[in-house]
């Protein structure tokens, strides 16, 4: 994996190369340090791999290593494949891959430290090309997540993400500019800041236990 990655000591260049059918891969472009996450992203209706490249390269210049799993791949055995050994892993999905990572997120077999979700369906499934049989979550899971919501969405309303992230105390919602569709929206150049400053403020919280332990074993 190391040849895919060239890079210099003041200016890494990850590249994204691809993997199996439906896979692309962005490996982590600092090799000075260990990998800081592992993040999966899930496209939406109408994205490609070619939607997350801008974010991609952003996260991988910051020291993470980055999954593409297009449509049509088993979710669940996919994001299985994807998980890393050893740092926290985050699912990163927009408008139906929203639901795809929530639905991930239930599956013991997947187990996410954390969910990134853009644009998240909460009303009209036919246009989000969701599954009738796969209800609308009306509640989120006990993670840390970020949801990124633009102020104009029909499909994705700010007012009801509003109500959604109420209940859940682990849950953070940022509010950009424009309508359905963050990542190519007016706002797109701060969804990258969010979610940089959302995944260092994850890996923080869960360096700062261990932290603790060896500061009482000096004491």
């Amino acid at each position: 994996m190391s040849s895919m990655v060239s890079s210099s000591y003041f200016h890494p260049r990850p590249r994204g190369y691809v993997g199996g059918p439906g896979t692309r891969y962005w490996p982590s472009g600092d090799p000075t340090h260990s990998r800081r996450a592992s993040v999966v992203l899930l496209p939406g209706r109408g994205e490609s791999a070619e939607h997350f490249e801008g974010l991609a390269f952003r996260l991988a210049l910051d020291g993470y290593q980055v999954t593409f799993l297009d449509h049509g791949r088993d979710t669940v055995l996919a994001l299985g494949e994807a998980r890393a050994p050893d740092g926290p892993f985050v699912l990163l999905g927009s408008d139906s891959g929203a639901l795809r990572a929530l639905v991930g997120a239930g599956s013991p077999a997947v187990r996410p430290d954390a969910l990134v979700l853009l644009d998240l369906p909460l009303v009209y499934r036919k246009i989000a090309g969701e599954d009738p049989g796969q209800p609308i979550p009306r509640s989120l899971p006990d993670l840390p997540i970020l949801l990124l919501h633009a102020e104009r969405d029909e499909v994705s309303p700010l007012a009801l993400a509003r109500m959604m992230t109420r209940t859940a105390r682990r849950a953070r919602l940022a509010s950009l500019p424009g309508g359905h569709g963050v990542l190519a929206g007016p706002g797109r150049r701060a969804v990258g800041a969010h979610i940089l400053l959302f995944l260092e403020n994850l890996r923080v919280s869960r360096l700062a236990p261990r932290q603790r332990q060896r500061d009482r074993s000096v004491d």
